[in-house]
């Protein structure tokens, strides 16, 4: 597939023009970094100038530099720390890692509750960091990301520094449209849709971005793991955008394969009073394929173990907004993930 112009769009109230289509950089994890590096090159090759990723993304980072070292493109990385002297540490880190003297947006990672609001907003909160590295030409702009519309919502509204909000937005999960989105227009702060495949759960992916690039955002970031994603990905993004009558229906038709038992990562259900990490449990067969067994290793087996506090109380299940049976899917879950790990030779410590 030769090079083609993919379509910018400005990012909210920054200087930056990003093409409507990035480059999520959770998956090539999950690959070799020969591989890697392949990848992300040819999705620059292909016109992608908007490349995704965060320190707590394993070797992402670093992948993504050493691909595009000596290209120009627009670097997006995250942090999930919140205090001022370890968020100033993360983006002296993630410029060594991405080989760059310069990142042009810096966000806060998984920012879902009002207290870690609060924290990044406080007096030596991780705001402050961010317009010191500012100052000091380290980074360009200050984004938020997170899997809560309502607490991104404040955020927008009490930091003029936030020019992006990072949210997922697909097919189902739609709910951004009813106050998120149109509040972020009115405040000229972009939007970046994350899982705009549903974590990789629609059947149909290229139909499920371009739902996503028709709806009001800046850009959207799937994870591709192969060529062919990229491949198809960049191919919707350089055709006519326009849905027909019928992907309109199979659009409508995907909304039933996010089903009953099928957790959206909003996070309502956490914390457990036993300690249980219902959030990560559900999705953690997802996360492996996704990331790879080697990279989470010892992680998911802390987790798996984790089960054993569970006494099925039922707090999880009040709180979830899609009253998933929380206890039984993440027994399912671990059954599932300890067959993976076990089949790539992972074993526990």
């Amino acid at each position: 597939m030769a090079s083609v112009e993919i379509p910018t769009r400005r990012l909210g109230k920054s200087n930056l023009d990003v093409t409507m289509l990035g480059f999520g950089g959770i998956p090539i994890m999950a690959v070799s970094e020969e591989e890697a590096i392949a990848l992300v090159r040819h999705a620059h090759d292909l016109g992608i100038r908007f490349f995704d990723s965060a320190h707590t993304y394993g070797p992402s980072e670093e992948r993504i530099g050493k691909a595009l070292e000596g290209r120009e493109w627009v670097a997006a990385t995250k942090t999930e720390e919140r205090t001022a002297e370890a968020v100033y540490q993360d983006v002296k880190t993630a410029l060594e890692r991405m080989r760059r003297d310069f990142i042009e947006l810096y966000q806060f990672h998984y920012l879902n509750t009002e207290e870690d609001l609060e924290t990044v907003l406080a007096p030596d909160g991780g705001v402050e960091a961010l317009k010191r590295a500012q100052a000091e030409g380290k980074i360009g702009h200050i984004g938020v990301t997170g899997h809560r519309p309502e607490v991104l919502a404040k955020a927008v509204e009490r930091c003029d520094e936030f020019v992006s909000v990072q949210v997922p937005f697909n097919v189902v999960e739609s709910e951004s449209l009813d106050r998120l989105i149109p509040l972020c227009r009115e405040r000229n702060v972009g939007v970046i849709a994350m899982k705009p495949v549903g974590g990789g759960n629609f059947s149909n992916a290229g139909l499920a971005v371009k739902w996503c690039l028709n709806q009001p955002i800046t850009v959207a970031i799937p994870g591709m793991a192969a060529t062919s994603e990229v491949e198809e990905n960049v191919g919707v993004a350089t055709a006519d955008l326009a849905l027909t009558r019928e992907e309109a229906a199979e659009c409508e038709r995907m909304k039933s394969e996010l089903d009953d038992r099928t957790c959206r990562r909003c996070g309502y259900c956490q914390p457990c009073p036993n300690g249980v990490k219902c959030n990560m449990l559900m999705i953690l067969p997802t996360v492996i394929r996704r990331v790879g067994a080697t990279n989470m290793g010892q992680r998911a087996y802390d987790l798996i173990d984790g089960i054993e506090n569970c006494t099925e109380c039922g707090a999880c299940i009040e709180r979830c907004p899609y009253d998933l049976p929380i206890p039984e899917i993440i027994r399912e879950s671990a059954v599932v993930a300890r067959t993976l790990l076990k089949e790539a030779g992972v074993e526990p410590a």
